[in-house]
């Protein structure tokens, strides 16, 4: 695995009231033109964590940091 020397904290300002699952987060950074979830990790508001992108590869939010 490559040395990672920076991470990258994307937060997605989404409304309390209003649902954002990681098929909402994929369609959205497909529509942005990345190749799926762009982030490695999804937080969601219960606090459990997903993995959604593999750590080998550099995050799509974060072009020209690898």
């Amino acid at each position: 695995m490559r040395e990672i020397k920076l991470i990258v904290i994307h937060c997605s300002a989404t409304r309390e009231d209003h649902p954002f699952t990681e098929h909402d987060l994929k369609i959205a950074h497909r529509l942005r033109g990345f190749d799926g979830i762009g982030y490695h990790f999804y937080v969601r508001r219960n606090g459990d964590i997903k993995s959604t992108r593999q750590v080998e590869r550099v995050g799509a939010h974060a072009r020209g940091y690898i």
